[in-house]
């Protein structure tokens, strides 16, 4: 409660300084602090959840702490500022004195797993909606979760948090697009995210254990956070800078960075990959046909070590398979392709008569030889097609 200071060790960096010292000290100020004996305290900061699967096991008396000297949300003249509704609730806090301390540690986790704001930004996403967030992530190990736990937990964590004009909600500084994706992903009726460039760094580690804790398998691994990617892909920031203009390439291109936005879809690296985004969400032909004619652009100002990248590969349309008769027997293989455009066909033939053996690709579309041809580096089996520039004539 506030006027509750608890004494932080002075030497909690000295190596003399045991795990079980404090974890006794830890179970003695939640005891207090929550009116439990200390057995059942104890039991909390023991249990297996407790113990920080992202970082190091979170302090009771961190947390405690937090709520008398948090600039915003501790205690101000000794009354309480945050309580179990939020900030500047009208009760305080209302302890199960069961699973408290054990919910509290599983929230700061779960916060953990989020890239924080840099320094200078916003914060974007309110805490309200991370409260639900965290109840569908957490569940079944944590059922319910108040918007005043999920506020103690970012401040004992340290994000960044404002006021959010009006009611008990706060701002807290997290990835508003890596929480938009783990919405996405717990909620049932949202359309999950086809895009995993926002997925939390440490959402698929926490994840799994959770699962090996809850079926009683130790937690042998420390996660650690990854260094930010560098990773550039070109084609796709060429794409981004696309999305404003007002034509066909605009309208394919800004609908692209939407998808990027909100993990509708995922990053086109190169160019086949924007046609099998647009496969994916089954799109017309007029947003095919646009993605074509966008892909022709980019071939003019790729770089030159992107040119291996230009390549795509039509949908198939058939394949048959027949068996050669006479002398030395083989099969002859045929596949049916579309053609960039639509209304041709790319085939493919092999014909594996031993001795006579050809393997042949060609395009039947009079449009598409025009404006496509097969890149040099692949063979027949493995063909691709990438867009005519001025720089192929001749």
């Amino acid at each position: 409660m506030p006027g509750l200071k608890i004494e932080m060790s002075s030497n909690i960096n000295d190596p003399r300084e045991t795990r079980d010292r404090k974890i006794k000290q830890d179970t003695r100020a939640w005891a207090t602090f929550t009116d439990i004996n200390y057995t059942t305290a104890l039991r909390q900061v023991e249990s297996p959840f407790a113990q920080g699967f992202l970082a190091e096991r979170t302090s009771a008396r961190h947390l405690i702490n937090t709520l008398e000297d948090h600039l915003l949300v501790g205690a101000d003249g000794g009354d309480f500022i945050l309580g179990e509704a939020g900030y500047y609730a009208d009760k305080a806090w209302s302890f199960n004195q069961t699973s408290d301390f054990i919910e509290l540690t599983l929230l700061v986790d779960f916060l953990r797993m989020f890239t924080p704001i840099a320094p200078g930004e916003t914060p974007e996403v309110s805490s309200y909606s991370l409260k639900h967030t965290a109840e569908k992530f957490l569940a079944p190990h944590c059922s319910y979760v108040t918007n005043g736990r999920l506020i103690w937990a970012a401040a004992a964590l340290g994000l960044p948090m404002v006021e959010q004009e009006g009611g008990l909600n706060l701002m807290i500084g997290i990835s508003e697009t890596e929480h938009d994706y783990v919405k996405r992903m717990v909620n049932a009726g949202q359309p999950k995210p086809r895009g995993h460039h926002h997925r939390p760094a440490g959402m698929t580690h926490l994840k799994t254990v959770l699962e090996q804790c809850a079926a009683g398998e130790p937690v042998l691994d420390r996660w650690e956070r990854p260094a930010p990617s560098t990773e550039v892909f070109s084609f796709h920031g060429w794409l981004i800078q696309q999305a404003g203009r007002d034509d066909l390439v605009g309208d394919v291109t800004g609908d692209y960075a939407a998808g990027v936005r909100d993990s509708s879809n995922r990053i086109a690296r190169a160019p086949k990959d924007l046609l099998d985004i647009l496969a994916e969400v089954s799109s017309s032909r007029d947003a095919r046909d646009a993605a074509l004619t966008t892909i022709k652009e980019w071939a003019g100002v790729a770089p030159a070590d992107q040119r291996e990248d230009l390549g795509i590969r039509t949908g198939l349309i058939s394949d048959t398979a027949s068996n050669t008769p006479g002398w030395g027997a083989g099969s002859l293989e045929i596949y049916t392709y579309q053609c960039p455009c639509g209304d041709g066909e790319v085939i493919e033939e092999h014909d594996n008569t031993p001795g006579f053996r050809e393997h042949d690709v060609r395009i039947l579309c009079d449009k598409c030889r025009s404006e496509w041809q097969f890149t040099k580096s692949r063979g027949v089996r493995d063909w691709r097609l990438e867009p005519v520039t001025a720089g192929d004539a001749g």
